[in-house]
This record gives structure tokens, C-alpha cells and sequence, in this order.
């Protein structure tokens, strides 16, 4: 295994850990709660009053779905 293969494994058990002490403690401080604030996505809203940011952070989730499961887009 390369030091880059550990980087990365190190990398994502930084995040997994206080992912999951958030998840248990209070769900709002997670990951997913800071990106939702920093494009503010609020339930319940239409596709008609998307603005700009959320058109944006769909197609970077687009782009990351399709590249970690099927390997495109590199």
C-alpha cells in the first residue's frame, strides 16, 4: 500500500470520528447540517425557488456519485 492509500484512509477515519460523535450528540453540528447552511437548503422549499447555490451543489453531488461508484468523470 502506497503513503498515499494511507493518507487517505487516515484522512477518512479524521472525518468518520467526529462525524460520528455529532450524528450521536446533536445531529445539527454534522457534515451534511454545514453544507445545507452554507448553500441554504431548508426543507420544504420548491425546485422553483432554487437559486444559483443549490443548482451548483447538486451538480458537484452528481459529479461525486457518478465518479466514486462508477469511476467517470476523472
Amino acid at each position: 500500500m502506497t503513503a498515499w492509500r494511507w493518507y487517505w484512509l487516515l484522512w477518512l477515519g479524521a472525518f468518520v470520528v467526529p462525524e460520528t460523535i455529532a450524528l450521536v450528540r446533536n445531529p445539527k453540528n454534522t457534515l451534511s447540517y454545514a453544507v445545507w447552511d452554507w448553500f441554504g437548503v431548508q426543507e420544504g422549499v420548491p425546485l422553483s425557488h432554487w437559486t444559483v447555490l443549490h443548482v451548483l451543489l447538486l451538480a458537484f453531488m452528481c459529479w461525486l456519485f457518478f465518479h466514486f461508484v462508477f469511476g467517470i468523470w476523472r
